[in-house]
């Protein structure tokens, strides 16, 4: 097995976190066309290639940026209905990419709330950022782990 560590790592840090769930998927060639296509707890997804664009199906940039708005209007939803406050939500995203190297360089998440909300939103902002914060990665690990003849 092969590992690959971003950000700080267990001998370094001071986070004691009990693991509560571990989830799986899967990301596997297409039968009928080059692609991919992900199986994520029995749905599926056409994945699309990041250089021939979006015109098919979502690129991984896409589904980065959209996991990051979905958790924040999660996040924004709980915190509204639990300060009793109407619990419409929506939540906009607006992204950039650099060419050299290929990568995300800038996301803009906008939330959108009824009128009666607006008036916690300094509060909703600081509960936001405090609970997304809190779903972070504490220690970012990934592990690759090689299959086939040829490791």
């Amino acid at each position: 097995m092969r590992s690959v560590r971003a950000g700080h790592t267990a001998e370094t840090s001071n986070w004691q976190m009990t693991p509560i769930s571990a989830r799986e998927l899967f990301v596997l060639p297409h039968e009928r066309r080059d692609g991919f296509w992900s199986s994520i707890n029995g749905h599926v997804l056409d994945l699309a290639d990041p250089d021939a664009g979006p015109a098919l199906a979502p690129t991984p940039d896409d589904l980065f940026v959209v996991s990051i708005a979905s958790e924040l209007a999660w996040t924004s939803r709980r915190i509204l209905r639990g300060s009793g406050l109407p619990d419409d939500v929506s939540v906009s995203a607006k992204w950039r990419t650099t060419a050299d190297p290929p990568a995300l360089s800038d996301i803009t998440l906008t939330i959108a709330v009824s009128r009666r909300a607006e008036a916690a939103s300094e509060a909703l902002a600081a509960a936001v950022e405090k609970g997304l914060a809190a779903r972070s990665l504490v220690e970012p690990v990934v592990h690759l782990e090689w299959e086939g003849a040829n490791q």
